[in-house]
């Protein structure tokens, strides 16, 4: 079947989105290809990961991470490769102009994990460094 009709059949999709998710171009895409196949935004379900010790700390966390959606650029977003970028930049810009694509991005972050997730973020254990 291949990659375009499994979106074309996926009735929601989950985005679990940490810290790092708004700024890392190819996760973004992921968006970018769903609202293609479906632009239906209410089929999105965004759910915030925050890391914290305590209750607070995930969430200023979950704060800090609405936060960084509402500034959402893809324009700022980054890729391992710099061709990877250029790419992909090409693509979204094929399609809609990027202004009005970020605009788009910021009211699914906005909305969608409002709405999904409710007052609090998904607790992740802080991980260890080696």
């Amino acid at each position: 079947l291949g990659p375009r009709n499994e979106f074309i059949r996926c009735k929601t999709l989950l985005v679990l989105a940490g810290p790092t998710y708004a700024s890392r171009l190819w996760c973004v895409m992921e968006l970018f290809t769903f609202m293609a196949m479906s632009a239906d935004s209410h089929r999105i379900c965004v759910v915030p990961l925050a890391a914290g010790e305590s209750e607070g700390a995930r969430r200023e966390a979950r704060q800090q991470l609405l936060a960084s959606f509402d500034r959402f650029d893809a324009a700022h977003a980054r890729c391992f490769l710099p061709q990877d970028r250029a790419a992909l930049l090409s693509v979204i810009e094929s399609t809609l102009q990027l202004d009005e694509f970020n605009r788009w991005v910021r009211s699914v972050f906005r909305e969608r994990s409002r709405r999904t997730s409710g007052a609090s973020a998904v607790p992740v254990e802080p991980s260890e460094e080696p």
